[in-house]
C-alpha cells in the first residue's frame, strides 16, 4: 500500500516539533556492536538516513525487527544473517536497518503482525513491498532475497496489500454498540471452548486482555456460561507454569504430562505473559475461591523476584528457551522438561534481556494490583509500589511524560542482537500503560498522590500525541522519517489510553478529559482496521464495553484517616467488580454526615448512603448491565 497523502499543516507541526524540541531527539547508546563492525551485514538505526541513502543508490530497504528473548529470532541473528551468501547478497542490493521493537515499540507496534523476527522489504519511499514473518534459515531465505532482487532489476515490484495501516483520515461514525457487538463475535468465534483461551490447541498466555473482556461481560449479566468459559480460560493457564522455577511459558498445552508434546510450545518467559497469568490467576480467585489460583499467582511472583527482578524494584524484559550449553541431540524443549534445578543448572541459565521497559513494567504493576484487590496479600501492593516509585523517580522527565528505557551497565554486558537505542521521546504505550498503572493503585489505596501522577503523565500524554484534529494518538512524536512512513494511531495501544483518560475523567470530574475516549476509538476502530488486527482486539473490547456500559463509581465521603471511612474503602476495595472506580471524595457532591458515607454511582442512579460495611456488597451488586446483549455472540 502507498504512503497515505499527509498534509501540509501536519508536515508543519511535525517538523517544528522535530527541531524546536528535545523530544523527538535521539539519544543513541549503543550498548553492541553492530555486525557491520565485524564485516557482516551493515546494519544501520531506524531514521531518515537509510531511506535517503536508499534513494541515493537505487537500493531496497530490509528491515529487521525483533525483540531480545526472542528464540527465532537469535537463529536468524546466528545462522541466516552470519551466512556468507546472506550478507553478500544484502550489503550489495539492500540498505539494512535493524529495530528492537521493545526499546523502540513505536516500530514494534507497526510490525507485530509479523510476530519475531520480522523481516520488512520497502523501497527507498517507505512502500512495503514485502513482509516475512519469524524466522528464515539461508536455505530458504536466499532465494527469497534472489526473487525480490530480480523483481526490482525487472521492475516488477509491487506494493504489500498487507502493508501496515496508517492513521485513518476520518473518524468512524457507526454507533459505539455496533463496534461493541462486532469485536465480542469476534473473540467469541474465536474462543476455544474445550480447552479455554483463544488458540486451536493450547494455551497462548498473551490473551489477558480478550480473558478480563470475559470476566467482565459474565460479570455485568451474571453469566453462568461466560464465567464457566472464562474460568476454563485461567485453568489452562496453570499448565504454562514451569514446575521448577516458576512462571508461565508463551505458550504451552493443556495436558499437564505432556507439556510441550507440540510444535506450539514455546517455553520462553517474558514478563508480559507474567502480567496476562497473574490477571487470568487473580479473576479466577476471586469467581471461584479455588486455591490452584493462588498457588499459581504465588509461582509467577517466584519467578519474577527470584529471575526478573532488578536492583531498581523494576523488571527484566524476558528469558529466552535456550540454555548456553546443550549436549548433542537436546534442544530447548528436552531442558525444560527436566524437573529440577541442579539438573538445569548443568546446562546453564538461558539467557535475560535485562533492559527493564516501562510499558512492560507498567502492565505488570496494573497485573500486580489486581492481584492485591483478588488476594487481599499486601505484598504484591508493596512489589506494585516499589515499581512504580522506581519509574517515576527515575524516568519522568521535565515535561512530564516518562521514557520507555534506561541503558544501564547490566544491560551493556548482555550479548544483544539488536543494539539498544534509548530515544528521549514520548512512546504511547509507556505513557497510557503507565497512566492505567498509577489510576489502578489510586483505586487501591485511595493515595491522592497517585492521581495527582496519573494527571502529569495524562496532560503530557494529550499534549504531545493526541491528534485535535481528527482524535486518537499517535504512537510517538512524528520523526523525521514522517515524509516517508505516514504515521500510525494503533489500535490497541489507543484503547488502553481512553479507558486510562475515561477512568481520569470520571475520577476528576475534569470536563477537558470527556471527549477524549469517545473520539480515540472513533479516529481509530475503522471497519477496516477491526479486520486487519482479528482477535488482538481485547483492549478495544473492554473499552467499549466501558463507554457503553459506563463506570461505576464508588465514592468514600468522609476523612481518610478516620477508621469509618477506611472501614467503607475497605469493604469496597475487597468487592469484586471489574468496572469498579473507588475513591475518598469530599464532601460536596455528595452530602456527608457525622459518620462516613459511601455512594455507588453510574450515569443513571445512584445509592443510598451507605453508612455499614457489612451492606456494600449487597448494593454494588445492584450496579451491573441490562439484561440485554448477554450470552456468547457467535457468527
Amino acid at each position: 500500500m502507498l504512503p497515505m497523502k499527509i498534509s501540509k499543516k501536519f508536515l508543519y507541526f511535525a517538523l517544528l516539533v522535530f527541531l524546536a524540541s528535545s523530544l523527538a531527539t535521539a539519544l543513541m547508546l549503543k550498548t553492541t556492536t553492530l555486525l557491520a563492525d565485524t564485516g557482516g551485514i551493515r546494519w544501520q538505526d531506524w531514521g531518515k538516513a537509510p531511506f535517503e541513502q536508499a534513494q541515493q543508490s537505487d537500493k531496497l530497504i530490509i528491515l529487521d525487527v525483533g525483540i531480545e528473548g526472542c528464540t527465532a529470532c537469535r537463529w536468524m541473528d546466528e545462522d541466516t544473517y552470519t551466512h556468507p551468501d546472506v550478507i553478500g547478497l544484502i550489503n550489495e542490493h539492500f540498505v539494512a536497518v535493524v529495530a528492537d521493537a521493545e526499546a523502540q515499540p513505536d516500530l514494534g507496534e507497526r510490525y507485530s503482525d509479523w510476530s519475531w523476527p520480522a523481516t520488512i522489504f520497502m523501497t527507498a519511499d517507505g512502500t512495503q513491498v514485502l513482509a516475512l514473518a519469524g524466522n528464515r534459515r539461508p536455505g530458504n531465505f536466499i532465494p527469497i532475497l534472489e526473487k525480490i532482487i530480480e523483481q526490482k532489476r525487472a521492475g516488477n515490484i509491487v506494493p504489500d496489500e498487507l502493508a501496515p495501516y496508517s492513521a485513518p483520515p476520518e473518524p468512524v461514525e457507526t454507533e459505539l454498540t455496533v463496534l461493541r457487538n462486532r469485536l465480542r463475535a469476534r473473540l467469541d468465534n474465536l474462543l476455544n471452548e474445550q480447552h479455554g483461551g483463544w488458540s486451536r490447541n493450547g494455551i497462548s498466555t498473551t490473551t489477558g486482555a480478550p480473558l478480563q473482556h470475559l470476566y467482565l461481560r459474565a460479570h455485568m449479566y451474571g453469566n453462568d456460561e461466560l464465567n464457566h468459559l472464562a474460568l476454563k480460560s485461567s485453568a489452562a493457564y496453570l499448565n504454562a507454569i514451569d514446575p521448577v522455577w516458576g512462571g508461565v511459558y508463551v505458550r504451552s498445552f493443556n495436558e499437564a504430562p505432556a507439556r510441550f508434546k507440540g510444535l506450539n510450545a514455546v517455553p520462553e518467559k517474558r514478563i508480559a505473559n507474567q502480567a496476562s497469568a497473574l490477571i487470568a490467576f487473580s479473576h479466577a480467585y476471586a469467581n471461584s475461591g479455588d486455591g490452584r489460583y493462588l498457588a499459581g499467582i504465588a509461582e509467577v511472583d517466584k519467578f519474577l523476584h527470584d529471575w526478573m527482578k532488578d536492583g531498581n524494584n523494576t523488571f527484566y524484559t524476558s528469558q529466552e528457551d535456550d540454555p548456553p550449553h546443550l549436549e548433542d541431540g537436546m534442544n530447548a524443549i528436552d531442558y525444560w522438561l527436566i524437573d529440577n534445578d541442579e539438573g538445569r543448572q548443568k546446562y546453564g541459565i538461558p539467557p535475560i534481556d535485562h533492559a527493564a521497559y516501562t510499558d512492560k513494567n507498567a502492565q505488570l504493576i496494573d497485573a500486580y494490583i489486581v492481584t492485591y484487590e483478588s488476594t487481599g496479600d499486601g505484598r504484591y501492593l508493596e512489589t506494585a509500589i516499589k515499581a512504580v516509585d522506581a519509574l517515576l523517580q527515575g524516568r519522568t522527565t521535565e515535561n512530564g511524560w516518562i521514557l520507555q528505557v534506561h541503558a544501564t551497565d547490566s544491560i551493556a554486558d548482555d550479548k544483544r542482537m539488536r543494539p539498544l537505542v534509548v530515544h528521549d521521546k514520548p512512546y504511547l504505550g509507556a505513557q497510557a500503560w503507565m497512566g492505567a498503572a498509577l489510576l489502578a493503585l489510586y483505586r487501591a489505596t485511595g493515595d491522592a498522590n497517585w492521581l495527582a501522577h496519573a494527571v502529569t503523565v495524562a496532560d503530557a500524554m494529550l499534549m504531545n500525541l493526541y491528534d485535535k484534529e481528527n482524535g486518537g494518538f499517535y504512537s510517538a512524536i512524528p520523526d523525521e522519517t514522517v515524509t516517508i512512513i505516514p504515521p500510525r494511531k494503533p489500535l490497541e495501544l489507543n484503547a488502553v489510553a481512553a479507558r486510562f483518560i475515561y477512568d481520569l475523567w470520571v475520577y476528576t470530574k475534569n470536563g477537558d478529559y470527556a471527549e477524549i475516549p469517545e473520539a480515540t476509538i472513533r479516529a481509530v476502530a475503522t471497519p477496516e482496521i477491526l479486520r486487519r488486527e482479528g482477535r488482538i482486539t481485547g483492549q478495544t473490547a473492554l473499552l467499549l464495553e466501558k463507554l457503553t456500559a459506563a463506570y461505576v463509581e464508588f465514592s468514600v465521603v468522609g476523612d481518610p484517616a478516620h477508621e469509618d471511612a477506611q472501614a467503607l474503602f475497605n469493604a469496597s476495595r475487597e468487592i469484586y467488580h471489574p468496572r469498579k472506580l473507588l475513591h475518598f471524595e469530599k464532601a460536596g457532591r455528595y452530602p456527608s454526615g457525622k459518620e462516613a458515607r459511601l455512594y455507588i454511582c453510574n450515569p443513571d442512579k445512584c445509592s443510598i448512603p451507605i453508612t455499614n460495611p457489612d451492606d456494600v456488597a449487597k448494593y454494588a451488586d445492584r450496579f451491573r448491565a441490562p439484561a440485554s446483549g448477554s450470552g456468547l455472540f457467535r457468527g
